[in-house]
């Protein structure tokens, strides 16, 4: 008997609410609960990249940013079009997680769906062809069980699904003690509806700013001393106040504080589960991986791992044509192609912040000197400028080598991430809106690819050839394959073109036409 539930997902921060919808829109009955009894209320993570259309409204473009030594002004950089030629968003929008995940709900809500708030996961059994999850109501004590086809595991740091299946999550525990406040303030120099980033001795601020009236984020550290203490806090961490870091805070900058909306502090880890996957048990987001705050990818990455699982959960509970051999292939590419993944943002976003905390002679050169004058010298170049955005906004994901996608030669690759083109206003990310296989073709197709197509639902959209589709690397009258999560599966050319994708389903194990 099919389990009443197609997919568990624990807890209902970003990566499980984007999960949740993404599986919604492809037919897939999902039930979502989190131990929260209501949304967040403070701001936490910022997201800086992977807009959606819903979050223009929510957040705020960061013209500029700025970097300081001490008090002194060493470098203004533009924004504005940073990403110019890569994304219909060329730009850094600063967005606080709670706004972000009351959209996400509201929009789950509108399709009918409701979290269930005030829940914990007790513990679930993996039967082998089903999963059933022991729920705990702390307000009345009750426990409730569910059964489910997939569990998925979006319950952070502490994840008790990562418990559950034996998962180890190896890595370390940074030093330095992070605090974050949400305050609202005046000043001309920092709070300017500009970023700004204040390098100070071995430590840094961070002020992102929500809105252009003095409403940001404050990031700073507390690097310990020598016997491993932290200087402004000799207590208990826990007991730290906005009023112990005040101090430093205008030591280093000239604001005035009129208000502080909520503060915290945290010990920062870079840490990645030995696996993201146990039979019918899923990692995503922070149970998966955490890192550095440095470059803000937290919450962008465990959005793209939902959006990578949840287009192959969709496949093997509608294909019932599929092998259970096929089934399992396609769910551990997830672990593969998201795991590799996240051990090179862990790598990357550790080794800057290193760089931004180490003491030492030449750490302190970097970060002084080398940081402030060079970094804006070498942003006067597009090269660097689009190596840049391309990283924070992890345009530069791809999956080439995964047994999902075929091996070809080129600038574009199977694997990589359609390359975005806008001719006379029109783009051709404007056909993938619906989460669904489609075929991309720059230039003439063939009607035997049409019949192809129609025969097996598949979508198919024509682009008359221009040079700009030559600049961005793709090949005049070959038939792209795209997957559901707008990845490039295959490239095809010559007179074969549909002999070719159907072998590539047939030697995969799955199928376009639903059941």
């Amino acid at each position: 008997m099919k389990p009443k539930t197609d997919v568990l997902i624990v807890g209902a921060g970003p990566t499980g609410l984007v999960l949740a919808l993404w599986l919604h829109h492809q037919g897939v009955n999902v039930h979502i609960f989190d131990q929260a009894e209501a949304p967040a209320k403070d701001s936490r993570a910022i997201i800086t990249a992977r807009i959606g259309e819903d979050l223009l409204a929510l957040g705020y473009k960061l013209p500029a940013t700025n970097l300081w030594v001490h008090t002194q002004h060493k470098a203004h950089i533009s924004l504005q079009d940073f990403g110019r030629k890569l994304t219909p968003y060329p730009f850094m929008l600063s967005a606080p997680q709670d706004d972000h995940e009351r959209m996400l709900e509201k929009r789950l809500n509108d399709v009918g769906i409701h979290v269930e708030r005030g829940s914990t996961l007790q513990g679930f059994v993996d039967h082998g062809s089903r999963i059933t999850a022991t729920l705990f109501r702390e307000a009345d004590g009750s426990s409730t069980t569910h059964e489910a086809s997939y569990i998925v595991g979006c319950d952070g740091a502490h994840s008790a699904v990562r418990h559950t299946i034996g998962a180890k999550f190896e890595g370390e525990t940074y030093k330095p003690l992070f605090y974050i406040a949400d305050v609202e303030g005046k000043s001309d120099k920092h709070f300017n509806g500009e970023g700004n980033v204040v390098f100070t001795d071995d430590t840094f601020n961070l002020i992102v700013p929500y809105n252009k009236a003095g409403h940001a984020r404050l990031v700073g550290i507390m690097v310990p001393d020598n016997d491993g203490h932290d200087r402004e806090s000799p207590e208990r961490e826990h007991e730290i106040t906005f009023e112990d870091v005040r101090p430093r805070i205008m030591q280093v900058m000239d604001i005035d504080i009129t208000k502080v909306n909520w503060f915290s502090t945290y010990r920062s880890h870079h840490r990645v589960a030995d696996r993201f996957r146990s039979n019918r048990a899923f990692l995503v987001g922070d149970a998966a991986h955490i890192h550095s705050p440095v470059g803000g990818q937290g919450m962008n990455t465990g959005i793209m791992d939902s959006i990578n699982l949840a287009w192959k959960l969709a496949t093997v509970l509608r294909q019932t044509k599929m092998t259970e051999e096929a089934k399992h292939r396609l769910l551990e590419s997830y672990e593969s192609e998201r795991r590799s993944f996240a051990m090179m943002i862990v790598k990357s976003t550790d080794t800057g912040f290193m760089t931004l905390t180490s003491k030492g002679f030449f750490p302190h050169i970097l970060r002084n000197w080398l940081i402030p004058y060079l970094v804006p010298l070498l942003l006067r170049f597009d090269f660097t400028r689009t190596r840049i955005f391309r990283g924070a906004s992890q345009l530069i994901c791809n999956y080439r080598g995964s047994s999902l996608c075929e091996t070809a030669q080129g600038t574009v690759q199977p694997g990589d991430r359609l390359p975005w083109v806008e001719i006379n206003e029109v783009d051709n990310f404007s056909t993938l809106r619906d989460v669904c296989w489609q075929l991309h073709i720059y230039g003439e197709s063939l009607p035997r690819v049409d019949k192809w197509a129609q025969e097996m639902s598949v979508r198919v959209f024509t682009f008359n050839w221009d040079d700009q589709y030559a600049k961005a690397g793709l090949i005049k009258d070959a038939v792209y394959l795209l997957r559901p999560d707008q990845y490039i599966a295959g490239i095809f050319e010559g007179p074969s073109v549909e002999a070719r994708l159907d072998e590539y389903f047939a030697t995969r194990g799955f199928y376009l036409d639903r059941d």
